[in-house]
């Protein structure tokens, strides 16, 4: 097999790995309801307990499903707490996390292997993942996510942005730049609360103290 032949050959198993590593496109997500998607979240969950082996795998694609949908009607946080559970009580929210974290960074950071669609989910999916992570910032886990998603430094295909914006009508921005942006807010905010003055304590006057007495 020549150069060409086996080039060929890896970029095909590459794509489709890449659209088989997603359960839905975004596109396809963004129609579905609060209804819908609870459904969606109940069924794999079900899947779950019923699974012999991982019994992640489906609450995993659920995740992704989830933070792949676009969250303008803030679904996320209605849908997201038993899905949340399920993964605490297998103690398989932090590594879910980490897995699908590694798992898009390594598709927006090598695109070619994948179609526009996937790229936009990907992104969308990051794009989530740090908003829902953000209040919780200081926390090492929260933390570390952030960091590894500004580390990443994704940039978006030109095909990825056309693709969002003819389907959404909206701009993309970078999962890496927002995730930069939470850290240095989180940043300045540690330092200008390490270095706001202390108050002094009040010294009572006199009439104070005897007011106090009676």
């Amino acid at each position: 097999m020549n150069m060409k032949k086996m080039t060929f050959a890896l970029t095909l198993c590459l794509t489709l790995a890449a659209q088989a590593g997603l359960l839905f496109s975004y596109s396809r997500l963004a129609l579905k309801d609060l209804d819908q998607m609870n459904k969606l979240i109940k069924d794999k969950i079900k899947e779950s307990k019923k699974e012999s082996g991982d019994k992640t795998m489906p609450l995993r694609e659920a995740l992704q499903a989830v933070f792949s949908r676009p969250n303008e009607d803030f679904l996320i946080e209605k849908v997201l707490p038993p899905l949340k559970n399920e993964l605490d009580e297998l103690n398989a929210w932090e590594r879910t996390v980490k897995a699908l974290l590694k798992e898009s960074i390594g598709a927006l950071t090598n695109p070619k292997a994948f179609k526009p669609e996937a790229q936009v989910t990907y992104a969308i999916f990051l794009e989530n993942l740090v908003s829902e992570l953000k209040p919780k910032i200081g926390e090492e886990f929260e933390h570390s996510v952030l960091t590894q998603i500004r580390d990443a430094k994704i940039e978006l295909t030109n095909e990825a942005a056309s693709e969002r914006h003819l389907r959404m009508m909206k701009e993309s921005v970078s999962p890496s730049l927002l995730a930069q942006a939470a850290l240095e807010a989180h940043e300045q905010a540690a330092k200008a609360t390490a270095t706001a003055p202390v108050a002094a304590p009040a010294i009572q006057s006199g009439s104070d103290k005897k007011d106090e007495k009676k």
